[in-house]
């Protein structure tokens, strides 16, 4: 297991800095940075509040597949987190924003209707 690997890749994909991450989930820069070079490993704690913070489960954080084209991601689930992450932001939607977004992803993917697997 490359953990250390995971969490990098995880932060570079969200677009973050280890700054930005280390700072918006309460650790320091410098844990941040050991856990990404594999000098530490983080607790169980630390490691729910990363997979949290980058939208992905705790199982998808510790196995986290390289090919990432081989992720399938529900947006309806995104959708409904308290913090949507996109192009590299964070956003803090009201449940009105939320909805709105399924309900033009929905007319979005009718669309593609003929692109279904």
């Amino acid at each position: 297991m490359q953990l250390y690997k995971n969490l990098k890749e995880a932060r570079l994909r969200m677009g973050k800095s280890q700054i930005e991450v280390s700072e918006a989930i309460g650790i320091s820069n410098a844990a941040l940075s050991n856990y990404e070079t594999g000098y530490r490993e983080p607790d169980l704690d630390t490691l729910c509040v990363l997979a949290t913070y980058y939208g992905i489960t705790l199982d998808e954080l510790v196995n986290y597949r390289v090919d990432a084209s081989s992720i399938i991601y529900d947006m309806g689930a995104i959708a409904k987190n308290k913090l949507i992450g996109f192009n590299g932001e964070t956003y803090k939607l009201k449940e009105s924003q939320k909805k709105q977004i399924v309900r033009e992803l929905t007319v979005l993917f009718e669309r593609f209707e003929k692109n279904k697997l």
